[in-house]
């Protein structure tokens, strides 16, 4: 059986976002975040290092084996636990995980990226939209009435890549009723980022920003010259192909219907593998889109 290269596990460590995306679907009722209790965040970290990297018997590596175990920190926006996060990437790090962000961008600053940025395998950014006033339609802007601009975007990939060569770029943008005609050509085309992640939305928190998979498939079309870095994920393919915990703590995974989340209970209170299988994963998708990934690096 072929081993893929990377586990991944999304960690959504906190709800708490400067923006305010309309349709983002990270949200969970103002949960108690375990970050903010103590140290549980770091029990719950040292848990899923145990399982998922010291274990080579655990369920994942025997329904789809991997090399390595990556923590992909993603919120909420993580970087607004400033201190508190900076100690829990330190604290993941020493724990043998591989780390990677998934990031608004807006945090990215000169301090951070000299500081930090030689952590990470790599680093997201949700970037859906080059125009002021699409972003304020979207709500991706802060209470200032601030954003980032494609330069901004530029300066900081610059700087990331200038402190750690190595750094892999992501860009992920999510199609939507605002930005469903907008050409994001010439901006991917500069940043050469490993993968551009271009996903539906999805039909979690608002209908309004909801649109047909054609409209969906006429973006990828009018990006086909990017078709080098693209990994497409529409609704269906977002579904139980996830390892995902939220800001309590607990695996969980959107619902077959599109509508809502289904929950394990405390990774802390059952342990890693009873939680886990209080969960529904389709392993076929799962390992899919895995292949997919690695298939873009080859």
């Amino acid at each position: 059986m072929k081993h893929h290269n990377d586990l991944v596990i999304n960690y959504h460590v906190t709800e708490k976002c400067n923006y305010s995306c309309r349709f983002c679907y990270a949200q969970w009722n103002k949960p108690n975040e375990i970050h903010a209790n103590g140290n549980k965040a770091e029990t719950m970290l040292a848990f899923l290092a145990s399982y998922f990297i010291k274990n080579p018997q655990n369920i994942v590596q025997q329904q789809m084996p991997y090399k390595n175990v990556r923590l992909n920190f993603a919120g909420g926006e993580p970087m607004l636990l400033q201190k508190r996060f900076s100690r829990l990437l330190t604290v993941a790090k020493n724990l043998g995980f591989e780390l990677s962000l998934i990031t608004n961008g807006h945090f990215l600053t000169e301090n951070f990226i000299k500081q930090y940025a030689s952590l990470f395998s790599i680093i997201g950014i949700s970037y859906d939209s080059q125009l002021t006033i699409s972003q304020k339609e979207i709500g991706r802007i802060d209470r200032k009435g601030e954003s980032i601009s494609s330069e901004g975007l530029l300066a900081k990939v610059a700087l990331l890549r200038q402190v750690n060569p190595n750094i892999q770029i992501k860009i992920n943008t999510v199609v939507n009723a605002v930005n469903k005609f907008e050409d994001f050509n010439q901006l991917i085309t500069t940043i050469n980022p490993v993968k551009w992640k271009v996903l539906q939305v999805l039909p979690v928190e608002n209908e309004a920003f909801q649109i047909t998979n054609q409209t969906f498939n006429n973006f990828l079309t009018r990006h086909k010259k990017l078709a080098r870095y693209v990994s497409a994920e529409d609704n269906n393919s977002m579904t139980q192909s996830y390892l995902m915990i939220n800001p309590e703590g607990k695996f969980y995974q959107n619902k077959l219907n599109g509508s809502g989340y289904t929950y394990s209970e405390g990774i802390i209170k059952k342990g890693v593998e009873e939680a886990l299988q209080q969960i529904e994963l389709d392993w076929t998708a799962f390992s899919n889109r895995y292949k997919k990934q690695e298939a873009l690096y080859a």
